[in-house]
Formats: structure tokens, sequence, C-alpha cells
């Protein structure tokens, strides 16, 4: 059996009010002290109760005592892990036929999106973009601008997962001068195969592969489509209506209009078989989403109608009419029994506002539309904790941990403890990379099962889970919840 380690919690299976009760009235005037007015005869019994009572009745930091398991349960577990079909939450997945004709079909494949911008924030100038991604320039001179920002953010957890990637997939050790000439060339000649297919399929054996974005991808093998309504959530100008009265080929007049376009957009989506409404409004404001009336969303809405047509709301001026669209989209969604998810915590690129990304915000929502499944993505870094919270106490909350493991390792590794331990584990989905290229997608993989395999055999070495429910544990986070939350057949 395992022996708890920290004397924490009183086990469950003691019935402590009888044995103390027990005990006190086998103490001799004891209870006569306590009727007189607890003497200090009284008192001092009660403080030896106490001390008899925590020496003697077994304690444990577990809820449940499991019994030992069997040698090699960590070798199992991990090896269990690592043959687990995958459903890939969450992607921004390149076109493989636009990937062969990129100018940084090179080296700079593995540092583009999150790599680069940790390069800006390690002091890149953005200058320096076009020379990087849109010329022809070879891929030492390419190194030779990005090597003084590389020596200072080498360490991040996109750039260690780059480096991962080129040693398991190329065979290079490691991005420097010396290797960016054969590590492109080994990317060039890669693509002009099936590679896509190959490393999603037989390498990271996803099934299954959720993409966000309006984009199809005939050739690459069971992608499933989420759809973002952002023009309609974000709308602050009259050129934006007028964009989606072109695009639609109906005039958008009146607040009814507006309404009708975005109904429009939604059916055909559905037509297109989305498997889910994606909402990404922190990148452009607070996550805070007010009940509006619909004359103020009315009056807003005229007031971009008859401006000119340069005419900017504020964000702030024009949030009535955003919230407003935000509550027909949920009607929407609700009516069509269709899940919903957020971006939450960290922003991509640089100089983001973290505050409008806080999931907290959110409560409002949780609580007017319980019919609607909603998923809050990235692990809500770095608001682990507040997430705990949600999951666990709103039923139509669930969480995803896309992208989190390229972001911090430790952190995914931290809370993923916690989350097992506060949320029911149907409601949690582990593993989306969030990434354009499947270099990435297969080195953030690889960490995230070292993750959940630690996490795993760290609870069943401390007697939390047994070995069974560990492997069911990871089953369920890596395949049957996502496909139960998207509807996946």
């Amino acid at each position: 059996m395992i022996l708890e380690k920290q004397p924490l919690v009183v086990s469950t299976s003691v019935d402590l009010k009888f044995i103390f009760r027990k005990w006190l009235l086998s103490r001799e005037g004891f209870c006569d002290g306590l009727i007189s007015g607890f003497n200090l005869n009284g008192l001092a019994f009660l403080i030896s109760a106490i001390i008899v009572l925590t020496t003697q009745v077994p304690v444990s930091a577990q809820i449940n005592v499991r019994q030992a398991p069997l040698p090699g349960y960590e070798k199992r577990i991990s090896e269990y892990v690592d043959t687990i079909r995958i459903i890939d939450s969450h992607e921004h997945l390149a076109d493989p036929q636009i990937v062969q004709q990129l100018y940084f079909l090179d080296f700079m494949l593995l540092l583009h999106q999150y790599c680069y911008n940790d390069l800006i924030s390690s002091g890149l100038p953005k200058k320096h973009f076009d020379e990087l991604f849109n010329q022809t320039l070879p891929p030492k001179e390419k190194w030779d601008i990005i090597a003084p920002y590389w020596e200072g953010s080498f360490n991040t957890a996109h750039n260690r997962l780059a480096v991962l990637a080129a040693q398991t997939l190329y065979g290079v050790d490691d991005i420097n001068r010396t290797t960016v000439d054969t590590l492109s060339a080994r990317i060039a000649r890669a693509y002009k195969t099936d590679w896509t297919n190959h490393v999603l399929t037989d390498l990271c054996r996803i099934d299954y592969l959720i993409q966000d974005g309006d984009d199809r991808i005939p050739t690459v093998d069971n992608i499933k489509y989420v759809k973002r309504f952002t023009s309609w959530l974000t709308v602050r100008s009259k050129y934006r209506i007028d964009s989606i009265a072109i695009e639609q080929v109906n005039p958008i007049n009146t607040l009814e209009d507006f309404v009708v376009s975005i109904e429009e957009e939604f059916n055909n989506a559905m037509g297109a078989g989305i498997v889910a409404v994606k909402v990404n409004l922190a990148y452009f404001r607070t996550l805070k989403i007010e009940n509006v009336r619909v004359e103020d969303a009315r009056k807003v809405f005229r007031s971009l109608r008859n401006g000119d047509e340069d005419h900017v709301l504020t964000y702030a001026e024009a949030k009535p009419l955003q919230d407003y669209m935000f509550h027909r989209l949920m009607d929407l969604a609700k009516k069509n029994n269709l899940p919903v998810v957020f971006h939450t915590g960290l922003h991509s690129g640089n100089g983001n506002y973290i505050a409008n990304s806080d999931p907290t915000l959110l409560s409002n929502i949780f609580m007017r539309y319980p019919e609607i499944k909603f998923a809050l993505f990235h692990g809500s870094y770095p608001y682990g904790g507040e997430l705990s919270a949600l999951a666990k106490n709103f039923p139509n909350v669930f969480i995803d941990l896309n992208w989190i493991y390229a972001i911090s390792p430790s952190y995914s590794e931290r809370y993923l403890h916690e989350w097992l331990e506060t949320i029911p584990v149907n409601k949690i989905m582990a593993f989306g990379g969030d990434f354009r290229c499947v270099e990435n997608i297969f080195g953030e993989l690889l960490i995230a099962k070292d993750v959940i395999s630690n996490v795993l055999v760290d609870k069943v070495e401390s007697g939390y889970f047994s070995e069974q429910e560990a492997l069911r544990i990871a089953k369920m986070i890596l395949y049957d919840n996502a496909r139960i939350f998207y509807k996946i057949q």
C-alpha cells in the first residue's frame, strides 16, 4: 500500500466525532468540567484529546489510498501515451502547395510565427521581416541577421521546440550557421513529397485535425473546420459594413439587415460542415461582453451607416453594437447546437493587452448561455488558477491545452496536475499545436506527450490514480473528449 507522505488531510474513512466523544466520556470528570464552565482541567483534557487524535488517527495528502503499482508502470504509461491516436483540437496549418512556393522554404520555416515573436521580443528589429520571409536570401545571410537575437532567445520553449523538430525530423543536431544550409536543403526536399500527411498521420498519429480559418486544404486528410465571425464582432466602420454587403451581394441599411448578414454567413458555414464557432475578440478588445439594448446597438449602427466612408469609431464607442452582434451569434450557436471556442490568455505577436484575455471576463456569458458548450483555449496562460475555477464551476465550460506546451512545458505540467484534481476529466482536451507547419506540430506533440506522461506517472506514484485510471485518462484527454466536444463521428 502507498503510505501518504504529507499529513494534511485526516482520512475520510475515520469517524472523528465518534472517536472523540468516546475518548471524552472515558475521562472521569471531564464532562463535569465542561458543564461547570469549562474549567482548567477540562481545557487540559481537550488539548490532550486533540494531541492524541492527531498522533493516532491516520492522515493523508490524498483523498484515496491506492495499491502500489506493479514495477515498470512508468514505462508502460509513457509507451501507452506515445501510441494513442490523437485528435488535434487547433491548428493554423498552411496549405502544403503554398508552402512549396514560399521564399522561406528553408530553416526559417521552423522559426516563423511564434519563434519569430520571441526573436522580436529579444530585440530583432521588425524591419528585417521582408529580408527573412519575402526575399530569396541564402540561408547563411538570413542566419547572420537573426544570430544575435537567437543568442538572446534560444532558451524559449518555442525555439527549443524548433530545434527539437530539426533534430527528430531532419537529423540536424542544432540550428546555427554551420547547419542552416543542410537543414534548408532537407526541408525543401521533404516538401516535394506528401510530407504534411506523412508527419501528421504516420508520425503524429493524428486522426483528425481542427483547422482555424476559412481556407480549405484539400490535400490534407481528415481536417475539420471552425469559423470566425470577426468582421461582425469587431465592426466599427462604415467601410466594414459596406465590405460585407458587397461580398454577400445584399444591401445592409439597417441593424436588422446587419443581423441577417451574420445569419447568412453562419448558415453558409454550417452548410460547409463547421464543427465550432471561434471567437478571437481578445486580440482587438476586452472579453467583457455586456447585455445590450437593441436601441443602443441601433444608435451605433446608424452613426456608422450615416457617416463618411472613412468614419471609424473607437472600440469603446462601437462596443454596444459589437456586443449586440455577439449575442446574435450565440443565438445561432445555441439554435444549431454548435460549441463555441475562445482565445484566452497569451496572444500571438508582440505588444498586446493580456488583460483583454482574462477568461473570468466571460463568466456572465457562461451563465447566460448554459446550453452552449464553451472551450477556453491555450490553458488561458497565465490564468491557470482562474481557468481551474471556471471549468470546475460551470458545467458548460471546457478547457483546451492547445499551444500551451510550446509556451511553457513547466506551466503545462504544473497546471495539468491541478486540473486533473479540480476539473472533471471529460472536460479536458490535451493537445493542439496552434502552428502553421507540421514540423512544429510534431515537436510540440513530443513535448506534450512528455508532460502528460510525467503528470500521470506522478499521480500513480503518489497513489492518486491507479495505473489503469491513468491510461484511461490519457486516452480521454488526447482523443475521446475532443471527439465528443466537436461531434466527430
